[in-house]
């Protein structure tokens, strides 16, 4: 069983920014759809978790950001698991192009119970606990912490989550967060930005036709974003931290 999986990707205008360069969606989009493929070759992927009545949930992302690529550019995308724990899965990922690291990440995930709602045990579902993992880490210092409350005065704007955003969990996909929180800077703001790094922790689902409160407030080390559900219960929260920055 092959406990990783590598591609070649050519950048095209989909997951590209007005600049032609690689938004941060489009760097989600990479890492995330390879995880999925990868995931129904070790035998956990879509169709298989559902014979277990599971469905993977992403719980935290971080990525790293060192150079950017543009449109046509061919990258070579690589993801591979962890060695898992009781409940908890973390898979790894890199970008490169010309043997040059660009971009690497690392995802913390869990599989849920789609009746119950529980969590499972990774020996639950049919996950290969046998399967030898890759010893190499990206990004594998912990995970933030976050402490972000919902001030009134970091009020950002409010979006309705639509069906442009659900997917086959039924619920808001992790990258269509990421894509919506980005969406709430200006092209001009974009291109002023040295992105180094992103951050995203998901605390609750959100579903089609939520009306979700985003709030955003800048420091000394970047951007801090809380997305709010109706109850008043935080759904998302995610840090851009911008190279340069103290």
């Amino acid at each position: 069983m092959q406990n990783y999986l590598e591609k070649e990707e050519v950048l095209l205008t989909s997951k590209l920014d007005a600049r032609g360069k690689l938004k941060m969606a489009g760097l989600f989009d990479l890492f995330m759809d390879l995880a999925a493929e990868h995931a129904q070759y070790i035998g956990v992927g879509y169709e298989q978790m559902l014979s277990h009545r599971a469905f993977w949930l992403a719980v935290r992302t971080r990525v790293r950001l060192y150079k950017t690529p543009g449109l046509q550019d061919t990258v070579r995308v690589r993801t591979w698991p962890g060695a898992p724990e009781h409940v908890k899965c973390n898979r790894f990922y890199t970008l490169t192009m010309d043997g040059e690291t660009l971009a690497e990440g690392r995802t913390e995930w869990v599989a849920q119970d789609i009746d119950t709602g529980r969590m499972l045990r990774t020996d639950a579902f049919g996950y290969p606990v046998d399967m030898t993992p890759l010893p190499e880490r990206v990004c594998a210092e912990p995970f933030t912490r976050f402490k972000e409350k919902p001030e009134p005065e970091n009020l950002l704007t409010h979006y309705t989550v639509g069906s442009r955003d659900i997917d086959t969990g039924r619920h808001m996909n992790n990258v269509a967060y990421v894509r919506m929180l980005m969406g709430t800077f200006s092209v001009a703001e974009l291109e002023s930005m040295d992105i180094a790094e992103a951050e995203i922790a998901y605390s609750a689902a959100c579903r089609e036709g939520e009306d979700l409160s985003v709030y955003r407030r800048q420091d000394g080390e970047g951007f801090h974003f809380l997305i709010q559900k109706p109850d008043g219960s935080t759904a998302v929260q995610m840090v851009l931290r911008l190279r340069g920055q103290s």
